[in-house]
């Protein structure tokens, strides 16, 4: 099966997500290896790779490293993620700003040990690849650390919600890190860190402003006002 090059990534998530659907693959069944999907689908493996991760970012997938990658769940939250794939970066940020100000407040709150050691990982993540000038693995550790938040907030439904986003995000920062990558010097994630870990949610809201003003900066230096 050989795909057009016109939004290739799109068209092997759709094809894995009705294939998961249909049950070709069941949930708790292995996907083919890598070569095996690059040959099916006739892309290489950065394709395979983007479309894999955007499943898995949308809980559908689990990679395993060394073991490979599992259906997790059906494909239910197709509609929203469809959607979501298509919005635009000022959409994609407002939608961010609701969803995170509450996520980081209710993190503080909730979060408990276990939580913490996860957030502190990907903290660790993101500013290791800043300071090796990797920027894709430094957004990846990003999404993954503001995943572990919402799941620190121990509201199932919001976690879900923010796991489907988090593939749109991940795209509209990567618009934005073009932009202006961070500085491997900004505090500002470290502060939220500290913040969610001294259950001062005040403190852990106050900081988000602080980033998402810097994305509107940016945003509007480069992309401009929200066109209707």
């Amino acid at each position: 099966m050989s795909l057009s090059r016109r939004r290739l990534t799109e068209q092997v998530i759709e094809y894995l997500r009705q294939e998961i659907t249909n049950q070709t693959y069941p949930v708790g069944s292995r996907l083919p290896p890598e070569p095996q999907l690059m040959a099916q689908f006739g892309v290489g493996r950065s394709t395979v790779r983007e479309a894999i991760r955007a499943l898995a970012h949308e809980g559908l997938l689990e990679v395993r490293q060394g073991d490979g990658t599992y259906v997790r769940a059906i494909a239910a939250a197709e509609p929203l993620a469809a959607r979501l794939r298509q919005a635009r970066v000022n959409d994609v940020h407002e939608v961010r700003r609701a969803l995170e100000l509450e996520v980081v407040a209710l993190a503080a709150e909730r979060r408990r040990d276990e939580d913490l050691v996860e957030i502190r990982h990907w903290l660790a993540a993101r500013s290791t690849a800043l300071a090796n000038g990797d920027a894709g693995a430094a957004l990846d550790a990003d999404i993954e650390l503001h995943c572990a938040i919402a799941r620190a907030t121990h509201n199932a439904m919001l976690s879900d919600l923010y796991r489907v986003f988090a593939v749109t995000l991940r795209d509209a920062l990567g618009v934005l890190w073009d932009a202006a990558t961070p500085s491997v010097d900004d505090r500002s994630h470290a502060d939220l860190v500290a913040a969610i870990e001294a259950g001062n949610a005040a403190q852990a809201v106050a900081v988000t402003r602080q980033i998402l003003a810097r994305h509107e900066a940016t945003i509007s230096r480069n992309i401009g006002p929200k066109q209707d």
